[in-house]
C-alpha cells in the first residue's frame, strides 16, 4: 500500500499525511487459515465427512459414488470451495469519532485489515488505523446527542431494582414523572419496558403477565 515504507511485525507509528489523512499505525500479521489442500490430503476418510457436515454439504453428494476415491477428492475440492484457505474478508471498523464543533469538523479513525495472497496463497495481512478530518454535519451531531442520551437512559435503569416495575402504569411512571420531553419520555419508556418484558418472561410461575403495549399517546396523556 505505502512502498516507501518497510513493513514489520510488530506496529509502528507513521507520519504519514496525505490532504487530510493520516496513517497513525500498521501491523503485519499472520492469521489462522481453514485447512489448504496439503493439510486436507493428510485427512482421513471420517475427517473429510466431519468437514463435510460442519459444511453441510448434502450426504448424498459424498456417498452417492462407491469410488471411495472419487469420493474422497470430491469431499476435499467441496471443502476448499465452500471454505478457501483465506482468511474471512472484514470489513472497515470506526474506532473513534472526535468532533470539533467550533470548525464544525469530525476526525474519524478507522481500522482495515488488508489480506495479502501471493501466487495464490496466502501470505499474511496488514492491520492499519487510519484518520480522516471529514466536514461536521448537524446530522452528526444529533446522532451523538441521542446516543448519549439512551447511554444515560441505560446507566439510569442499571441503579433501579427492575423487579419493582411489573405494570404499564409502573413504567409509564419512570418514564414521565420528571418532566423530560415526550421524546425522550417515550425512550425512556421503551428502554425499560423491554428489560421489564425480559425480567418478566424469565421469573418463574408468572404465567399471568401480559407484556405491556406502550405508545405515544400514552405517554402524552399520562
Amino acid at each position: 500500500m505505502f512502498p516507501q515504507y518497510h513493513l514489520k511485525i510488530c506496529s509502528y507509528i507513521l507520519l504519514y499525511n496525505m490532504d487530510n489523512n493520516k496513517v497513525i499505525s500498521s501491523e503485519k500479521i499472520v492469521l489462522e487459515t481453514p485447512p489448504d489442500l496439503s493439510i486436507l490430503k493428510t485427512y482421513g476418510k471420517d475427517q473429510l465427512i466431519d468437514e463435510c457436515r460442519r459444511l453441510n454439504i448434502p450426504r448424498e453428494q459424498y456417498e452417492e459414488n462407491k469410488d471411495e476415491d472419487k469420493n474422497r477428492i470430491f469431499m476435499i475440492n467441496e471443502i476448499l470451495r465452500l471454505n478457501p484457505p483465506f482468511p474471512k474478508s472484514q470489513k472497515p471498523v470506526l474506532l473513534n469519532s472526535d468532533y470539533d464543533e467550533s470548525k464544525m469538523t469530525k476526525t474519524s479513525t478507522m481500522k482495515y485489515v488488508k489480506h495479502i495472497i501471493n501466487d495464490g496463497k496466502y501470505s499474511h495481512s496488514i492491520i492499519t488505523k487510519e484518520s480522516y478530518q471529514l466536514p461536521l454535519e448537524q446530522r452528526d451531531l444529533n446522532i451523538r446527542d441521542k446516543e448519549n442520551l439512551l447511554n444515560n437512559i441505560r446507566n439510569e435503569i442499571n441503579l433501579i431494582n427492575v423487579d419493582d416495575y411489573k405494570s404499564k402504569d409502573d413504567i409509564l411512571r419512570f418514564a414521565c414523572e420528571n418532566g423530560y420531553t415526550s421524546g425522550e419520555k417515550y425512550h425512556r419508556a421503551c428502554i425499560l419496558n423491554q428489560l421489564v418484558i425480559e425480567n418478566m418472561k424469565n421469573m418463574k410461575n408468572n404465567k399471568k403477565f401480559v407484556r405491556p403495549r406502550i405508545t405515544h399517546f400514552d405517554i402524552s396523556v399520562y
